[in-house]
């Protein structure tokens, strides 16, 4: 059994990194792969990938990622340029506050 997949991830500027899969999306991919074959070669290509920076951030912010966790999972080289996604919209914010106020 694979406990530990990752994925190459290859960024702007031909950046190419790895990032760990989770055990459900471990199970996703395996369905994805006896369906499409093994061939060597990209599993799938994204016009859009970036799209999915912001959901991912607030997810990872959600259950405690600190600032540098955060940059390491983006790839990002500066702190900088993961803040621009750190955001918080209306329910993180009423969250925070009931969290804070809550006694």
């Amino acid at each position: 059994m694979i406990t530990n997949l990752v994925v190459r991830l290859h960024g702007k500027g031909d950046e190419i990194r790895t990032v760990p899969v989770p055990h459900d999306a471990r199970k996703a991919l395996r369905t994805w792969l006896d369906e499409r074959g093994r061939e060597p070669g990209p599993l799938w290509i994204g016009q859009r990938g970036w799209l999915t920076v912001s959901s991912i951030t607030r997810a990872v912010l959600a259950v405690g990622a600190d600032p540098a966790q955060i940059q390491a999972l983006l790839g990002h080289a500066s702190i900088e340029t993961s803040a621009r996604y750190f955001r918080a919209g209306a329910d993180e914010q009423a969250a925070i506050v009931e969290t804070v106020f809550d006694t």
